[in-house]
């Protein structure tokens, strides 16, 4: 029992230890944290602060740059308009047009646009191309992205 009861005394005392120095880590820290807020502040604005306009430069010069979709075979470029693709598109999928808008609504939709979906076959109206919707007086549904 003796060798029993004098290792429950050396964990005991190794628990006491280790939470001493647990308690020096916590005080340490925060003395730490009190002493350098306003740099910690300041290095953390300056570091999203660039990050925000690094991610927003970007996103700036990727919008400036839209060209048309250039396709290679055999080595020569074909250029393919937005036009042609709308008409492709059209063909293959069998649909009347490429945007559709409620007959008493305000705003259209692409096909793959759920609101598309609640709107009944019999009121939906088909537009060949976001232009011509846009003439009607029809304006793009929220979260409903192009192409």
């Amino acid at each position: 029992m003796t060798g029993s009861h004098k290792e429950v005394k050396t964990h005991l005392a190794y628990r006491n230890t280790m939470l001493q120095r647990l308690s020096e880590i916590q005080e340490n820290s925060k003395k730490w944290w009190n002493a350098n807020t306003d740099s910690i502040f300041v290095v953390v604005a300056v570091f999203l602060a660039v990050l925000l306009a690094g991610g927003g430069l970007r996103l700036f010069l990727l919008w400036q740059v839209r060209s048309p979709i250039t396709l290679r075979e055999g080595g020569a470029k074909e250029v393919v308009l937005e036009e042609d693709l709308t008409e492709t598109y059209m063909a293959a999928s069998g649909l009347p047009g490429l945007v559709a808008a409620s007959r008493n609504g305000t705003r259209y939709y692409y096909p793959w646009c759920g609101g598309l979906n609640r709107i009944k076959e019999a009121n939906k109206i088909w537009f060949g191309s976001e232009k011509e919707a846009e003439t009607a007086g029809y304006t793009i549904a929220s979260g409903c992205e192009g192409l």
